[in-house]
């Protein structure tokens, strides 16, 4: 497409005049940059020195009325807290025993675990010193024999004759 000189002449000069507004835009933004740089500096003192104080005497006039709300609900979980637990301590109880029933030994040892880590079942206390005891209880049964033994035995030297 071959354009006329007038043509080309008119489109050099559109060509400069457009890149001659965009210099003039980007100077104009770059202005519209500063100011607003220096009105959110503004916009901090001015926040900093009127809206901080009011929010601060909002929050201190508020804050009774928060902390007694905090107080209450705490209260209100305390109290179902020490309502449900003996319930939920029960279910846990009965769903291991019907675990241990069924065989299911690794469900129940993980629903106890569970118990356990919340607090509603007490840790199963370890069974040690069962040889202990019973090596204890022989002892004691022996030893109880023995003394049996010496009471009730036969010696004639031992029995002294009452004198009429």
């Amino acid at each position: 497409m071959k354009l006329s000189r007038k043509r080309r002449r008119e489109l050099r000069r559109l060509r400069s005049d457009a890149e001659e507004l965009l210099d003039q835009q980007r100077i104009v933004l770059g202005h519209a940059g500063d100011v607003l740089q220096k009105a959110g500096v503004q916009a901090k003192h001015l926040s900093d020195e009127h809206l901080a104080p009011r929010i601060d005497e909002t929050v201190e006039a508020v804050r009774p009325t928060i902390d007694r709300g905090v107080a209450t609900a705490r209260r209100a979980a305390d109290n179902v807290r020490r309502v449900t637990t003996p319930l939920v301590a029960s279910a846990l109880a009965r769903t291991i025993r019907a675990l241990d029933d069924i065989e299911s030994h690794d469900a129940a040892k993980q629903v106890r675990s569970f118990g356990e880590r919340t607090g509603y079942i007490a840790p199963q206390k370890k069974k040690r010193g069962g040889v202990f005891a019973l090596g204890l209880g022989i002892a004691a049964a022996v030893g109880i024999g023995y003394a049996l033994w010496q009471a009730f035995r036969t010696d004639d030297d031992l029995w002294v004759a009452a004198d009429n």
